[in-house]
């Protein structure tokens, strides 16, 4: 190391001169430790495991943030605006710093504390495990190209040194990188891979950060909002009150520092604004927010948090009229997406039409339509139901179809119709001509030999069994299902999980008398669990038949080597099921959505009692893995991977599988039917 080069020491002292001297926004009761959307059961079922205790409830133990980052060497951590992305990541550098130079103000057992991991009761200390980083604070400057460009001089020099003791590098405000961000991530990757004892935490917002391809290095996760023992927690330490309080993190802060919260959010803000400002300062404040966005004036001297702007920019768009509003939008829907939803809301609040702000948005200029209807939709749902949902569904069904947007939106949007209701035919089923089948796959022992398979003609549904569809026949029959999300509005249309495969098969027999009724399917057909062929043939079609030498690529349902935005894989970060057919690109070649990804599939066939090699190997024969009675020990084959399974296994091929009586969050089926 040359004289010139900083030490450790010197990196923290300067990290807490800069930032130390103005700490980030946190409630009177200091800090709350934020959580992320990965479990302690997401992590034991990373592969298909053995269920010890399928009756046995599992509430959701979610991990923290500063568990990720001390466990995982590359993190992408997401989050909408206000979510906490630059509080967490300014305490993390802080009470790293703080703990590197022994300085009492900031130290990581600030962040040690008793935290709830769920609203549950479940709470755990929180600790960073492994050796302590130096740590070095990066906001993005802006859309750059390079590592050079993006990273100061000296600290580059430092990280491509052979300078011992480990780092943790801190990129934040990643959504400024711009189109280039995965290219960054690439090159991040290649500079931790040259340094054992490198970590880097990347923060970004998920609106314009869920869509980038990150390196297969990096893990992927989003920040939660405050749960509501989290938040209970804060006030009684503050004040000992219990009243309403925001789930999110930036909001929560303003509520505690004016001690009330009122609602709705819009309300909260404008009441902080005057508290602070005056209402004379307030409407400054607005004026300059909105001229900063219309006619890119210099900013403001008084200098707000990142979320407040679209809170603002709402209020000063009130004055405009539809028309106006429309023109000012469709320039830009990007931009203006988070301050029109809150003008949707300021207006209903105030007993205001908004049915035609809503149209002008709804019909504005092409390649807006599909952003202004995700932005109604965040605006709408979750009131009372209303006229305008008449005009969101159509909408939003059609930039689902059409696999509009980002991936991340498309969830989202997804998740609103489920609320609005779905019109979608979501039992729909897919007539599979009988062929000749080219089975299996060289690329793992499991799915070897490739061999030819006959299937007979059948149907099966184009989508995944989805929770709304099961819960009907949970509410006729009774039937147990241990569910976290199955009863949630928001996942109506997303597939039914946690389910067994003996629960999957009594829905197959309700349903074959109702079906029979509905003259959906014949007298002499029933609904059933497809078969191992049957389910493959429908995912992959006839695939020719180029002998095995040919068959050691992954053959995916859309007839091409792996590609992004075709799945709900691992590679989408979305680590939960999602809104049935928000891939259409994925469409397998036989009209069927999310064979691959979203849910392992339940399958009829048997696969031996032993989980990590079949005892019904390949080629598929008569020889009894077609027997429905077989014991609980002997597990059944599922199909197609699910959101946590990366291109290795979301593919047409791989073979997985189960006891009949495990389930799991990311369990699902589909309905065949075939003659009785």
């Amino acid at each position: 190391m040359t004289a010139m080069t900083p030490s450790p020491a010197d990196l923290c002292r300067a990290l807490l001169d800069r930032y130390g001297a103005h700490p980030p926004w946190e409630t009177a009761g200091g800090y709350i430790s934020l959580l992320v959307d990965y479990t302690h059961e997401d992590k034991a079922a990373k592969g298909l495991r053995k269920i010890a205790d399928p009756a046995a409830a599992r509430p959701p133990i979610h991990f923290s943030a500063l568990e990720i980052v001390a466990d995982q060497d590359l993190v992408l951590l997401l989050g909408a605006p206000g979510a906490g992305k630059t509080c967490f990541a300014l305490h993390l550098a802080l009470a790293l710093a703080g703990e590197q130079l022994g300085d009492a103000r900031w130290t990581l057992a600030a962040l040690h504390r008793d935290l709830p991991r769920n609203d549950l009761g479940d709470r755990s200390d929180e600790a960073w495990k492994g050796a302590l980083p130096t740590p070095l604070y990066v906001p993005a400057p802006g859309p750059v190209a390079s590592l050079e460009a993006l990273l100061p001089t000296d600290l580059l020099a430092i990280l491509r040194s052979p300078q011992p003791g480990p780092v943790l590098l801190i990129i934040d405000a990643a959504e400024a990188l711009g189109a280039d961000g995965p290219v960054l991530l690439e090159a991040l990757a290649r500079l931790a891979a040259d340094r054992l004892d490198m970590k880097v935490l990347v923060l970004g917002r998920s609106d314009a950060c869920s869509a980038w391809i990150a390196p297969t290095a990096f893990v992927r996760y989003s920040l939660l909002p405050l749960l509501q023992s989290q938040r209970r927690d804060a006030m009684r330490a503050a004040s000992g009150a219990e009243p309403y309080w925001p789930a999110t993190p930036d909001l929560f802060a303003l509520a505690v520092s004016l001690g009330s919260a009122p609602e709705p959010d819009w309300r909260l803000v404008d009441a902080w604004l005057e508290r602070e400002f005056g209402a004379d300062g307030a409407s400054k404040q607005v004026q300059a927010a909105l001229g900063r966005a219309l006619h890119a004036e210099p900013a403001h001297e008084v200098q707000l948090p990142r979320s407040l702007t679209p809170y603002l920019l709402a209020r000063g768009l009130e004055t405009l009229a539809d028309d106006g509003l429309g023109r000012v939008v469709g320039a830009a829907p990007e931009d203006w997406a988070a301050a029109v939803e809150i003008l949707i809301r300021r207006r209903r609040d105030r007993g205001r039409p908004v049915a035609g702000l809503i149209r002008v948005l709804l019909n504005g200029p092409s390649g807006t339509n599909d952003r202004a209807a995700l932005t109604v939709a965040q605006a709408l749902v979750g009131d009372a139901p209303c006229a305008e949902w008449d005009l969101l569904r159509p909408a939003l069904v059609g930039l689902i179809a059409r696999g509009a947007l980002t991936p991340a939106e498309r969830r989202t949007a997804g998740a609103h119709l489920a609320r609005i209701g779905d019109p979608r035919d979501l039992e729909e089923l897919v007539a599979i001509a009988g062929g000749r089948l080219t089975m299996g796959s060289a690329s793992h022992p499991n799915s070897m030999p490739v061999h030819r398979v006959t299937v007979a003609n059948f149907r099966v549904g184009r989508y995944p069994v989805v929770n709304r569809d099961y819960a009907r026949f949970v509410e006729e029959t009774g039937r147990p299902w241990r569910t976290a999300d199955g009863r949630r509005p928001d996942r109506a249309n997303a597939p039914a999980t946690d389910l067994t495969w003996r629960d999957a098969r009594a829905y197959c027999d309700w349903l074959t008398p109702r079906w029979r009724a509905e003259g959906r399917i014949g007298a002499d057909e029933r609904a059933r669990l497809p078969t191992e062929p049957e389910w493959e043939y429908a995912a992959r079609g006839p695939h020719p038949d180029h002998g095995q030498e040919a068959a050691v690529d992954l053959v995916y349902p859309w007839r091409g080597p792996w590609a992004p935005d075709h799945a709900n894989s691992a590679e989408a970060g979305f680590n939960a099921p999602c809104t049935v057919g928000l891939f259409p690109k994925g469409r397998s070649i036989s009209g069927l959505d999310d064979m691959t990804g979203q849910v392992w599939e339940w399958t009829a066939t048997l696969w031996g009692p032993d989980m990590a090699t079949p005892s019904f190997r390949y080629p598929y024969a008569d020889d009894g893995r077609e027997d429905a009675d077989a014991g609980p020990t002997i597990r059944r084959v599922l199909r197609g991977g699910c959101f946590s399974s990366a291109r290795e296994k979301a593919c047409c091929s791989y073979r997985g599988s189960l006891e009949p009586d495990g389930f799991w969050r990311g369990n699902g089926f589909r309905v065949a039917v075939a003659k009785a």
